[in-house]
């Protein structure tokens, strides 16, 4: 998988509005980390990208029938499995409990250290494999459905998640988070139309 939003961080609100022109955010920043985005905004995001770029969409159909194909060259939502794993810092990982390191100042903001708004992307320390703000700042919108048991019974290699479901899962934390939350292990979900101001993505593409 290549990590492609700008500089391993953040989908940026400049990166959004040049593919759909406008910019949902509740906290307006060029560099900040686009946030108020459905779950299916950033999918449509994923396609029209896609297409201006010449690739081909990863995403068909519509509402909960949504299909993705993994083998297209384009842009679409980490699986959650591809989230932890680029995280944690991949092959290079540290074991830490942040993304890049033990110490949460020094990789993330969080409700100890934040006004409570998102913050300009690349501003602390990167993890393992150079990606930036996966511990805090905003939590991101991944793939799956949610299911809490679904790791007990998955399977063992790139698992993409439960065939359906009632919420999407939403990784990494926010500004108005304790530490625990902002921990690469710590799962959420969110009903993907809802967006919220505590909630943005990334996107990736398969290699």
């Amino acid at each position: 998988v290549s990590w492609a939003s700008r500089s391993a961080a953040w989908l940026t609100q400049e990166e959004w509005c040049a593919v759909l022109g406008k910019n949902p955010s509740y906290w307006v920043g060029a560099k900040s980390p686009v946030d108020s985005v459905t779950w299916y905004e950033a999918v449509e995001y994923c396609n029209k990208r896609s297409q201006m770029e010449g690739l081909t969409p990863c995403y068909t159909g519509s509402g909960d029938q949504i299909a993705c194909n993994f083998a297209a060259n384009g842009y679409r939502l980490p699986t959650e499995a591809e989230w932890e794993y680029a995280g944690r810092g991949g092959t290079l990982s540290g074991n830490y409990k942040y993304s890049g390191g033990n110490n949460p100042g020094e990789v993330a903001w969080y409700a100890d250290n934040s006004t409570f708004k998102n913050e300009t992307v690349g501003r602390k320390k990167a993890n393992e494999l150079g990606i930036y703000d996966m511990s805090g700042n905003l939590w991101e919108w991944c793939w799956d459905w949610f299911d809490k048991d679904y790791y007990k019974k998955s399977a063992g290699q790139d698992p993409q998640g439960p065939v359906s479901g009632l919420r999407r899962v939403m990784r990494g934390g926010s500004t108005f988070n304790p530490e625990t939350y902002i921990k690469t292990t710590f799962r959420a979900s969110q009903k993907p139309n809802m967006g919220s101001t505590r909630l943005g993505l990334r996107v990736v593409r398969s290699a």
